[in-house]
């Protein structure tokens, strides 16, 4: 009998393994757990907003990319207390539950052909006072021991032009569709 799959190789962050589909051919299929990303939105009350977002080097590009602020779900963490912790350690801010706005009810799947990585996404709408807006439009560098980043607010009509990271493509486009357009200029023309 033929097995259905068999790993090919194993890594403490993701495993790859083939497996048998339905036309008797073997495919490959690489697992990285699930992950979460938390789209926050600032404003005040004014009627000043940004999308407060990651801007930070990756391996496949040479060009920083901007992201919502995001990370993998430890063993035996909800999506929930995995998208607090990762707004705390990322960003520096201790959300609470209520805080949270879960945007899709089940896990998406980045690219389900190859990927077997899922993900969870979040967002939080915040009312912040006027200078931290403006802090951090300039930019605001976080260093850590295993990365570096910056945290900036990005004005509404300019999170489609900026990023080239399709998960947070999907991850605007779905805050939009969840909670509105915060900017009538954002259309997929933008991007």
């Amino acid at each position: 009998m033929i097995p259905e799959s068999r790993i090919l190789w194993q890594h403490p962050l993701l495993q790859v393994e083939e497996k048998l589909n339905d036309q008797g051919e073997w495919r490959l299929v690489v697992h990285r757990g699930a992950f979460v990303a938390v789209c926050l939105h600032l404003y005040t009350d004014q009627g000043e907003e940004g999308f407060l977002m990651v801007r930070q080097q990756r391996p496949t590009a040479e060009e920083p990319f901007y992201e919502h602020p995001a990370g993998m779900i430890e063993p035996d963490e909800s999506p929930s207390a995995a998208a607090i912790r990762e707004v705390a350690e990322e960003v520096g801010w201790l959300l609470h539950p209520q805080d949270l706005i879960l945007l899709h009810e089940k896990p998406l799947y980045p690219s389900p052909a190859f990927w077997g990585e899922r993900g969870y996404f979040f967002a939080a709408r915040l009312q912040v006072p006027q200078p931290v807006l403006t802090a951090y439009a300039g930019g605001v560098p976080r260093k850590f021991s295993d990365e570096s980043l910056t945290l900036v607010l990005v004005p509404p009509e300019r999170v489609l032009s900026v990023t080239q990271n399709l998960q947070t493509v999907a991850h605007t486009l779905l805050y939009y569709a969840y909670l509105g357009t915060p900017y009538r200029g954002v259309s997929p023309a933008s991007l």
